[in-house]
């Protein structure tokens, strides 16, 4: 016997004039309905001409509302019968984990689900940019070029350091900031992640102590806890980092290593000023640690924003970046340059762990940075973000939030509740009932911090559901 139609309240509460799509409204409206228990699993939905003459919406918006909901485990299809409420071991089945019914906001969940939660529509909290910012026209293009290529030049292990030619490439764009590189001063990595990674498996041992900033990465915080390393904060400035407590802190700890963000830091969106660039180098100096330089929004800043690789000639600066903000980041592809000798440690690190790169995805990457039209791509982007960067603040400084610093462009915004007795992780809770995703400020504290911080990406986060929660709150 063929199930009955779910009969769903109607309408389902979308809004046209939202700057949140109708696809991502109903998504979200069908998994509350789920996770509540009103949609049982079993159960049918309408079919999609149905109920979408029933909600007022195009049969598209439905398809791939339920396309999506099947993707993420909530639904599942059956040919010639319509699409029914899964059972929840259907997701644990299904080769990805399970989405929690009722996801609360903790770095179990921003490290291993978020990526495929589909069922919070506003993620102001998150750490891309949405398709349409990236170089999908450039990818498209690099794509062509690699499908017309031969076959056996697809097929094999890539080399150690990476692909060669794209190694150039990225070794000739330090002219720029008149640094003469080697090629084999580049080493090709999974992501910026992984450089990071490796350069801590190589120059660190359990028990060593590194310094980072705080706030800063919160990725890298958990990558050094796991490997046991002592982690200390060095406090973050409108103008870049404490040079005092640096300096202090070194006399008392002796790091190995410094890790920095200097330009459009990820959380506060800060940079480095000069001075204080060349004061960092000259503690690096004195009391000889590292200093890791992740430049991973270097193409999003001004021109005149401090290299520190450039200032110190890769003596004691080892540089990081990649290309996930203005390519793609599913290429999943960093770098690291640095001393030579350093680069073959590196190397020989990466093969242990993960031998060579995709060498397809470097040659993507290299096909996307020849093409001829990245470097348009990458400026309207940076002046996307900043005008971008200037509403958003408006915005929640208009319902109370306070700004940690001024706007220099880039991805990030950081911003405080001025008073109130709610952590920022016990606001970012409220904010997921309602489906918005915040990043609260104690992900990217080594200690929890005095007041209820957030970081926001502003590609995603000039909403007026976004604004509208915080001023209830005050």
């Amino acid at each position: 016997m063929t199930a009955t139609p779910k009969t769903l309240p109607l309408p389902l509460p979308l809004e046209r004039q939202s700057e949140l799509g109708l696809v991502a409204q109903v998504v979200a409206a069908l998994s509350r309905l789920i996770d509540s228990g009103r949609l049982r699993p079993g159960e049918r939905l309408p079919s999609i001409r149905q109920f979408a003459l029933e909600q007022g919406v195009s049969n598209s918006t439905i398809v791939e509302a339920y396309e999506r909901l099947v993707a993420g485990g909530m639904l599942h299809a059956r040919r010639g019968s319509g699409f029914f409420i899964a059972k929840r071991d259907v997701a644990e089945t299904s080769g990805m984990p399970a989405i929690r019914p009722n996801p609360v906001i903790d770095s179990a969940w921003l490290f291993s689900e978020v990526f495929a939660d589909e069922r919070v529509p506003i993620k102001a909290g998150c750490g891309w940019l949405p398709s349409s910012m990236l170089d999908g026209e450039g990818l498209h293009a690099a794509e062509r070029r690699i499908i017309r290529s031969p076959g056996a030049q697809q097929v094999g292990y890539g080399h150690p350091f990476g692909y060669g030619p794209l190694r150039q490439t990225i070794a000739k764009s330090f002219a720029n900031w008149s640094l003469d590189i080697a090629p084999d001063q580049v080493v090709t990595t999974h992501g910026v992640t992984q450089a990071l990674d490796l350069i801590m498996r190589t120059l660190v041992k359990p028990g060593d102590t590194v310094f980072i900033e705080e706030p800063g990465y919160c990725n890298l915080i958990a990558m050094l806890r796991l490997a046991a390393i002592n982690v200390v904060g060095v406090p973050r400035t409108v103008s870049g980092v404490d040079l005092e407590a640096l300096e202090q802190l070194a006399r008392q700890h002796k790091p190995k290593i410094f890790f920095t963000n200097p330009v459009l830091q990820n959380p506060t969106g800060t940079t480095y000023t000069p001075a204080c660039a060349m004061r960092v180098l000259q503690a690096a100096e004195r009391h000889g640690f590292w200093v890791v330089e992740d430049d991973l929004y270097r193409e999003l800043a001004q021109a005149t924003d401090p290299m520190l690789a450039a200032l110190d000639g890769l003596r004691r600066v080892i540089y990081v970046s990649g290309f996930s903000k203005t390519i793609a980041p599913s290429l999943r592809l960093g770098f690291i340059v640095c001393q030579s000798d350093l680069a073959k440690e590196f190397a020989r690190t990466k093969m242990v762990l993960t031998l060579t790169n995709s060498e397809i995805t470097e040659r993507l990457v290299y096909n996307a940075l020849t093409e001829g039209h990245h470097r348009r791509h990458v400026e309207r982007l940076a002046g996307t973000l900043l005008t971008a960067q200037a509403q958003v603040s408006a915005r929640l400084e208009d319902v109370g939030l306070q700004s940690f610093g001024p706007l220099r462009g880039g991805m990030f915004y950081w911003a405080r509740m001025p008073h109130g007795a709610l952590s920022a992780k016990e606001i970012a809770d409220q904010a997921l009932a309602q489906g918005i995703w915040l990043a609260p400020g104690e992900f990217f504290h080594v200690s929890p911090p005095e007041y209820a911080w957030f970081r926001f990406n502003v590609a995603f986060s000039d909403l007026s559901q976004l604004s509208d929660f915080f001023r209830k709150l005050n």
